[in-house]
């Protein structure tokens, strides 16, 4: 998606600035050995009550993602947190777990008409708020619905979207997070589209970026 590139410097001057890295001291991977395109994806595992909870919940070691994009030759990432917005690649990589980042791309990338739509999007999502409850419409958004959305904006699904009764919600880090933003796993509702990014790295329509030395995801 290497058309994409313009839009960090569409984006840059709306946002509010960028997460400061997390205070985590472990080793990180080195992303100069990762031969990086405009739009790869980008997976971490954090360290949060919500990161546990996702985690939980999907049994999967990642529990946040990114688009990954080049602006005046560095790496960024553009993410919704808090709020959406362009993180230096290398602070997305500090905040990331032991053994958590992967990158992932397309197999085919979508024609240059489909990549203006998607960048046309993105645009406008600059400075939304994070989505606590993982609710589909874009009013806020959180971090795996806004990738799906922006390659959806570009003609790819990258996977089908769930249910909140799809994941594991039994387990008590789960039902304290439920309890907080919802008042009950009662009022959770039952049709609403759900993407964690643990569907999106399952996603047969990605390959994992070329890495020298690096591990397969599978």
């Amino acid at each position: 998606m290497k058309a994409l590139v313009n839009l960090l410097a569409v984006l840059l001057p709306l946002l509010p600035g960028t997460l400061e890295a997390g205070s985590l001291r472990h080793a990180k991977p080195d992303t100069k050995s990762y031969e990086f395109q405009d739009g790869d994806i980008v997976f971490q595992g954090n360290a949060c009550p919500q990161s546990d909870a996702v985690r939980a919940a999907t049994d999967s070691r990642f529990t946040h993602c990114g688009v990954v994009f080049s602006h005046e030759g560095k790496w960024m990432v553009m993410e919704a947190i808090h709020p959406v917005q362009i993180t230096p690649l290398k602070q997305f990589v500090d905040r990331s777990l032991p053994d958590t980042f992967h990158a992932m791309r397309l197999r085919n990338a979508p024609d240059k008409t489909s990549i203006a739509q998607a960048k046309a999007w993105a645009t406008r999502q600059a400075g939304l708020p994070y989505d606590l409850k993982f609710q589909w419409d874009d009013e806020a958004l959180y971090c795996s619905e806004f990738v799906w959305k922006l390659y959806d904006r570009a003609g790819v699904r990258l996977c089908k979207t769930r249910s909140f009764k799809n994941y594991k919600l039994d387990s008590p880090v789960v039902k304290r997070v439920i309890d907080q933003r919802y008042g009950g796993i009662h009022n959770l509702p039952p049709d609403e589209p759900v993407v964690a990014p643990s569907d999106l790295a399952a996603s047969p329509l990605l390959v994992e970026v070329p890495h020298a030395g690096g591990k397969k995801l599978r």
